[in-house]
């Protein structure tokens, strides 16, 4: 037994009673048989209660035609049967089918009732309908059968959905309330509504099909053609104006296009079904004007909707991602090493290792049983003793037998020789035991970050994100203004400080013209230093996509001078900048133990791993630690290297510097030099390290000088190496950071004497305050952009 919540479709139902009475030109009706081939596939359940509607429909334009409609939809059923047991029921050959009922059915109303040539061609017509009829109910129908949630109509559905209801609207053609046409009465609601909701455009187009369609069932209804989309276009046209707008508009262009249309009368009793027409459209409920905008592209209701939908999308995989930082900590929790276990671990340890030693060397005794029944917490203690003394003197000397054993146990030496033989396996132990402890604090350490990085990442996605339409039309008509041509202006964020516009440009060579003019303009609008980030040619594209955002209070510009040992070509020395992408600048400086290519192999190792780690979005201590670990278990082949990393904030000109076994650096600001040192040793060498960071708030001015021991201890022979460097450093009066760096690195060379015995590298980095290469562009009658209220 079927639900009524399945079986009762009103709209459905109400179609194709509609459907089953329409006609053209009062001799054939191709509606039918399209209509309930396409319900059969898309609503199962219903569509026997829809072919008994359409019979119902055409039975109340007389018993003949409801046989006739009954007759035909016999034959289409068959054949469905047929094509379902041949294996092509699938929706894709419904028009096909269709065609052939038609044919049939025809062909089965010529052998009863004769053949004409004009017969012929409305037969052909009406299957030829009806076939291209289907294609529109399939992209159209699916609105009212399939539960699904739509953002937007496609294009060919809002053209199909406009078509079904003119359709649906020939059947009402001769009902009329009070000598008023029902028909013109419902296509002009419709217009008004669409009118309203989509504009100009889509009023016009309702106007049109339904005019055509009309015309085709009544040949005096050709007036209506022009009269409809004219209406329906002046409506859209005063849609600014809302309803009434609406109204005032359709009535203006009804009326016009009336007085051509035969008289007084004809005029008036247009206008009276007009008049009816905007009465039901005042009437028509609010929520169902926005339940029907949601649907139609570039409307605010559809954006929202498209709004809603991001906003399920992000907070779904903001779950996610949180989801995954929640494992990635209990993992990391999983991994850390429990305390109380591993002194537990020792015990057993320190158990296994006695018992081993009683079975070697006391197996078979004849004091066995007094040594460890009678005796045993002396004999334990003396064990414990004999322990104590291989573990200080080792496991390759000869270690003679105490007296106090010899006294005890008659195979002193027996014992002696299995501690030191067990000992040597329980140092083997231990070491691969500390390897795996190390391992696994790498893992949980890398877990760790993980899950740092992965919740910063779940709360970027959670921020709020709008589509800002007016913003990105009115910074459009602003660069249009200025002579520039745009293709698009995307806004990706507007929050104060952390701006990000995306400009499409025609050409490729438009890097200079968003520099120039883009930046200033927008620098004007948002009222904030907005410069240039990136330029990105995709590939096929003849234009380009130039990437704008906040300019930052600071800039940090560098410079860096290096020479190798004696010389040399390859020095063992790296160094590199990078943007950590969150308003911080880093420069980092390593040294590798010795010279040549495994130095440099070393120190780039070292620096690489840094640099994806920071721009990963772990915190630096982190990393730092990280990457300590790491190379620590690649430590077998003693590869340390020292890194010299200072984090500058370009918002608030905070410098933050860590030293891992680094010479010390140096701050200059005017004559004043500071120094910055910390005592850690190089990377990779201890397992755990303790990095205490450096805070100093900097200065525009100011230069940060990193420099690698075969600088620093350049002045061998000199008692106090940070006053010579400090006096070096304040005798150089250049403020360009590349020019410091060479005098610096000539200066240290001219003092050793030319001799260069060690890979030198200085690196140069100068705080200065952010000024615009261009100044800002006013134009008359552009806005400041308000956005304060659209910014989470």
């Amino acid at each position: 037994m079927y639900r009524l919540s399945t079986m009762w479709n009103v709209p459905v139902l109400v179609m194709g009673f509609l459907l089953g009475r329409a006609t053209i030109l009062d001799t054939f009706s191709p509606f039918a048989v399209a209509y309930v081939a396409v319900i059969y596939h898309l609503a199962r359940k219903q569509w026997p209660v829809v072919l008994l509607s359409l019979i119902l429909g055409a039975a109340t334009l007389g018993p003949l035609k409801a046989v006739e409609t009954a007759g035909v939809l016999a034959i289409w059923l068959l054949m469905q049967k047929g094509w379902d047991w041949l294996g092509k029921g699938q929706i894709n050959y419904v028009p096909f089918v269709v065609g052939a009922c038609g044919v049939a059915a025809h062909l089965a109303e010529g052998m009863i009732g004769g053949w004409s040539s004009y017969k012929g061609l409305m037969a052909a017509a009406e299957v030829l309908l009806s076939f291209i009829l289907t294609f529109i109910f399939v992209h159209s129908l699916p609105l009212f059968t399939v539960k699904k949630k739509r953002i937007a109509l496609r294009h060919e559905e809002i053209v199909c959905l406009v078509i079904l209801l003119g359709s649906v609207m020939t059947g009402m053609m001769d009902w009329f309330v009070a000598d008023l046409s029902v028909v013109n009465m419902v296509s002009r609601y419709a217009i008004l509504l669409f009118a309203l909701i989509g504009g100009g455009l889509l009023g016009s187009s309702i106007g049109v099909v339904t005019g055509v369609i009309l015309s085709l069932s009544d040949t005096k209804a050709v007036m209506q053609i022009s009269l409809l989309a004219f209406a329906g276009l002046l409506a859209g046209l005063f849609k600014e104006g809302k309803r009434w707008g609406v109204a005032v508009g359709f009535m203006l262009g009804s009326a016009i296009l009336t007085l051509y249309d035969g008289g007084a009368e004809v005029m008036w009793m247009s206008l009276k079904e007009s008049a009816c027409s905007v009465v039901l459209f005042m009437l028509t409920p609010n929520r169902l004007i926005q339940s029907l905008s949601r649907f139609v592209p570039g409307t605010m209701e559809n954006q929202s909707a498209h709004l809603e939908y991001i906003k399920r999308l992000r907070d779904v995989t903001a779950a996610k991602v949180e989801q995954f930082t929640e494992l990635f900590q209990e993992l990391s929790f999983s991994f850390r090493e429990d305390a109380t276990k591993h002194r537990k671990e020792h015990e057993d340890q320190v158990n296994f290792f006695l018992s081993e030693v009683m079975h070697d060397a006391c197996g078979g005794c004849p004091r066995y049983a007094d040594c460890w029944d009678k005796q045993v917490m002396k004999t334990y203690q003396g064990m414990t003793d004999l322990m104590a003394m291989v573990e200080t003197s080792g496991v390759t000397e000869e270690i003679a037998v105490p007296p106090f054993w010899e006294q005890h146990c008659m195979r002193g030496e027996r014992v002696m020789g299995s501690i030191q033989k067990q000992y040597a396996r329980y140092e083997q132990n231990i070491y691969w035991k500390e390897k795996m402890q190390e391992s696994r604090r790498l893992v949980s350490d890398q877990l760790a970050g993980m899950a740092e990085v992965m919740e910063k990442l779940a709360k970027e996605i959670r921020h709020e994100t709008q589509v800002m339409a007016a913003h990105e039309e009115q910074i459009h008509e602003a660069l249009e203004e200025l002579g520039l041509s745009i293709q698009r202006v995307d806004i990706i964020n507007l929050e104060e400080g952390k701006v990000e516009i995306e400009v499409v440009m025609p050409e490729r060579e438009g890097l200079d013209e968003c520099k120039k003019l883009v930046a200033p303009l927008l620098t004007e609008v948002l009222g904030e230093p907005i410069s240039v980030y990136r330029k990105v040619i995709k590939d096929g594209s003849h234009g380009a996509v130039i990437t704008l955002g906040s300019a930052q209070r600071f800039e940090l510009k560098t410079g860096a001078a290096n020479a190798a040992k004696g010389g040399g070509v390859i020095s063992g020395d790296s160094y590199c900048y990078m943007s950590l992408g969150t308003g911080k600048c880093a420069v980092a400086l390593s040294d590798g133990m010795g010279n040549g290519q495994r130095a440099q192999e070393e120190s780039s190792a070292a620096l690489k791993l840094l640099r994806r780690l920071l721009q990963s979005g772990m915190c630096e201590e982190r990393a730092v630690d990280t990457v300590n670990s790491i190379l620590s278990l690649r430590s077998a082949d003693e590869m340390f290297a020292t890194v010299d990393l200072a984090i500058v904030d370009l918002n608030s000109a905070k410098g933050r510097f860590m030293k891992i076994g680094s010479t010390p650096g140096f701050v200059k600001r005017g004559k004043q030099v500071m120094t910055l040192s910390a005592a850690n040793p190089p990377i990779g060498i201890l397992s755990e390290i303790e990095i205490e960071p450096i805070e100093m708030q900097l200065q525009p001015g100011d230069l940060v000088i990193l420099m690698t021991d075969g600088v620093y201890d350049a002045p061998r022979r000199a008692v106090n190496k940070d006053a010579v460097m400090t006096r070096l450093i304040s005798e150089i009066d250049t403020k360009d950071p590349q020019d410091f760096a060479d005098c610096l690195l000539e200066k240290v060379v001219r003092y050793h004497g030319g001799r260069i015995s060690d890979d030198m590298t200085v690196v140069v980095a100068k705080v200065e305050r952010y000024v615009p290469e261009w100044s800002t562009i006013r134009l008359p009658g552009v806005k400041p952009l308000k956005r304060s209220h659209l910014v989470v």
